[in-house]
């Protein structure tokens, strides 16, 4: 009977360590959970899609009523920040886009752009100490747009124009690599952050020859010049137009200051459900570059602000403003300002300040 003792006692042994086994596993478990509930996420990510949508039909309208049409467009965007200690990085895409038609149904009518943009940022940071507000950054963006662009602002080129292109995907598109040092202070009042490179690279590459020979994108470009005269200038190398009235290069590196600020803050606190949300939140951010190769009083100008109001469950009024000004960069203008204008209701390239708005409606969501 002896070894049958044995037997059960060893049968109840294992069967009493995997019992003991078990709830230690799930114990484990239970305090992984509460550790991770009590520790905050280091990365959140999230985005948000905002939708521009017109459209009339009008079948033989009566003369001086007008005629159908339709339009598209929106803005999407992600973002992606990662924090944990001194450390922090944030990434963010955006894409705003809208075409537009009148007269849908004659097909000869290409599509006309209202907006094309696609950005690219990211930003790294690492803390001098802990408390301290200031700390070590690399800071990169990438500006360009992904579909062509036609004469008169067309999608696609209309009948009896030039098949060649004024713009389309890296062409042009523009890069900023700023290493620097960085200020961020929360208070009461809002975010305060700033980011000052004094040696910040920055490249205008245009993908396209001929493109790049329009000159209209901050490529170097000058018409009644020599080569040597040329190369001085913009410090590339020269490539002569087709007419020999002039040069040309398809990319240019600049080298220089970038100075970034930007303030947000958030009001009108209420709750939905056990989380704390505001109804209207406010950020703007104002870049500024001077390239020390040329012409550095000239200086680069960015200012972004977006209003956000929350109506309910992720949705939200959004109003985008962009001032942009850049020295290199031309701008379609009305010369005039009387009635005799091109295609696209512009006469000519000018150097100017160009000014965006855009009211969307957009879904916020966080994975």
């Amino acid at each position: 009977m002896q070894p049958i003792i044995q037997l059960n006692f060893f049968d109840l042994k294992t069967t009493s360590m995997k019992k003991l086994a078990i709830l230690i596993l799930i114990l484990g478990q239970l305090i992984q959970l509460k550790a991770q509930e009590e520790t905050p996420p280091k990365w959140k990510i999230g985005g948000a899609a905002g939708l521009d949508l017109a459209q009339m039909i009008f079948v033989n309208p009566k003369f001086g009523a007008g005629e159908d049409k339709i339009g598209i467009g929106g803005n999407l965007s992600f973002f992606a920040k990662y924090k944990d200690g001194r450390m922090a990085w944030d990434n963010s895409a955006g894409l705003i886009f809208g075409v537009q038609r009148l007269g849908t149904f004659r097909k000869v009518i290409p599509f006309q752009k209202s907006v094309d943009e696609l950005r690219v940022s990211s930003n790294f940071s690492y803390g001098i100490t802990k408390e301290s507000p200031f700390g070590y950054s690399l800071d990169f963006l990438f500006l360009s747009q992904i579909t062509p662009t036609y004469e008169g602002n067309l999608l696609s080129a209309a009948a009896g124009s030039s098949i060649v292109p004024l713009a389309q995907f890296f062409s042009p598109a523009t890069m900023t690599i700023s290493p620097g040092i960085a200020f961020k202070k929360a208070t009461k009042f809002g975010t305060f952050s700033a980011m000052l490179s004094p040696a910040s690279l920055k490249m205008i590459l245009v993908g396209s020859d001929t493109i790049a020979r329009k000159g209209l994108h901050g490529n170097p470009y000058t018409l009644g010049t020599t080569a040597a005269a040329f190369q001085e200038d913009w410090g590339v190398t020269p490539i002569a137009l087709a007419d020999n009235s002039g040069f040309y290069a398809r990319n240019y590196i600049q080298f220089g200051a970038t100075l970034n600020a930007s303030y947000a803050h958030k009001f009108f606190k209420y709750k939905e459900g056990d989380k704390e949300k505001h109804r209207l939140t406010l950020g703007t951010t104002l870049r500024l570059y001077s390239n020390y190769l040329r012409q550095p009083q000239h200086v680069d100008v960015e200012w972004i602000t977006n209003v956000d109001i929350f109506l309910f469950k992720g949705l939200s009024l959004s109003l985008m403003t962009n001032l942009f000004w850049d020295y290199d960069v031309f701008v379609q203008v009305d010369a005039d300002g009387d009635v005799n204008t091109g295609p696209n209701g512009y006469e000519g390239k000018e150097r100017r300040v160009s000014f965006l708005q855009s009211l969307l409606i957009k879904y916020n969501f966080l994975f």
